[in-house]
């Protein structure tokens, strides 16, 4: 299954530069979810995602969509819809986990979405893109005590 993971509070909000992790929020329950549902998995994500986490998570294969970039410790694609394809075919599950213009990209292509949603109203500059156009619908909420987990598929 390829699905998209993110955290965004009530207007979308996913990033703000300046921050440790680039994101505008520390919410250690939504982190432990990320790692939970990623482990042993392999995540997809973009240049400027990665090198705001700053290095592979552990346990998890990495890949960055970049035509420019090189870390030995990664697998370094450019071309992520070839990239799906080719999980999809071979059956295994990938996780995109950012940032916006990947996930814009990703989404005609992905079978859910897994968004936290982090209750407040917080600044920053990166948001989550609209996916109305694509036929997710949601399908189950789960509440947790920081964050509501809403899934979206197709």
């Amino acid at each position: 299954m390829i699905t998209i993971i993110v955290a965004a509070d009530q207007n979308n909000l996913i990033g703000k530069k300046g921050t440790d992790n680039g994101m505008p929020w520390h919410n250690s329950e939504d982190f432990k979810h990320f790692r939970s549902t990623t482990l042993n998995h392999t995540l997809l994500m973009g240049k400027t995602t990665y090198q705001a986490i700053g290095k592979p998570l552990p346990k998890r294969h990495t890949i960055v969509l970049s035509h420019n970039f090189e870390d030995d410790r990664v697998e370094v694609v450019d071309d992520l819809v070839g990239t799906i394809k080719a999980f999809k075919e071979r059956g295994e599950d990938l996780f995109i986990s950012g940032g916006a213009s990947v996930y814009k990209q990703a989404l005609p292509y992905c079978d859910q979405i897994l968004l936290s949603r982090i209750p407040g109203d917080y600044t920053g500059e990166t948001y989550f893109p609209d996916f109305s156009e694509y036929n997710y619908r949601l399908v189950e909420e789960k509440p947790f005590e920081t964050f509501t987990l809403e899934i979206y598929q197709k």
